[in-house]
């Protein structure tokens, strides 16, 4: 009997086990604002992109907004620096009165109060300034959001023309498939002897490397644990042959 068991246990390492090659990562791609959709690249699907545009949303408002934000930041800007001159010459006055014994305490007051309205004026106009700056910059935010773009192997785009996306919704999903996996259910009782072995795709040394085993009987084959290989050089898709030795 343990020769029939040690010479099935052989038969299994070298016939080995059937898996499908499947993309390393799934992603549900989505969109980050609201907005409608007015273009989509359905031609892109089935191809490996490199951060490219796959929908583009409706960004009219925004472009106004920003567009009069610029103009009003480029008009701040100048009243910033008329304002500074301002400051600059009060303060100056501000100072001779308060050396000149023939002023009085009133005279000198008022001095010092026009000056230290003159600064609150420039600091309010600075804080204006920092805010429509922070407007500007979550409008380009925003229309840079508006082109959703994508990294790797676009499967498909869910979304249409005219269609209403809302924040967090799927509009495409993708994959990585410059790095692939396989799934294979390996016996409980010879997880042992593939783990310090070379993994072998349809007979031939690969680089492929065991990154996961669920050491819980698995509820499809239960007496098997599941294995996860990760590695590179299949094609996404193909059933392949995988042997330890």
């Amino acid at each position: 009997m343990k020769k029939i068991i040690f010479f099935l246990n052989v038969f299994v390492l070298i016939y080995g086990y059937s898996a499908r090659v499947e993309p390393f990562d799934t992603y549900n791609i989505k969109a980050d604002v609201s907005g409608k959709v007015i273009q989509t690249f359905k031609n892109l699907e089935a191809k490996n992109l490199n951060n490219q545009i796959i929908v583009k949303l409706d960004s009219n408002q925004e472009q106004i907004d920003l567009k009069n934000t610029i103009s009003q930041i480029k008009i701040l800007k100048e009243e910033i620096k008329n304002q500074e001159k301002l400051v600059k010459r009060k303060k100056e006055t501000y100072f001779r009165y308060e050396k000149l014994k023939s002023k009085s305490i009133e005279d000198k007051d008022r001095k010092f109060y026009d000056y230290i309205s003159s600064l609150n004026q420039l600091l309010n106009l600075r804080s204006n300034l920092d805010n429509l700056i922070d407007k500007r910059d979550k409008l380009l935010d925003i229309l840079n959001k508006k082109n959703i773009k994508f990294s790797g192997y676009l499967s498909e785009i869910i979304v249409s023309k005219d269609d209403y996306v809302s924040p967090g919704m799927i509009v495409a999903k993708g994959y990585n498939i410059n790095k692939q996996k396989l799934y294979i259910y390996v016996p409980i009782d010879q997880i042992d002897q593939i783990k310090n072995k070379k993994v072998y795709i349809n007979n031939k040394k690969s680089d492929f490397k065991i990154y996961k085993i669920w050491k819980v009987p698995d509820s499809k084959y239960i007496t098997s644990y599941k294995v996860e290989l990760t590695g590179k050089g299949l094609k996404f898709g193909d059933i392949v042959n995988v042997t330890f030795h």
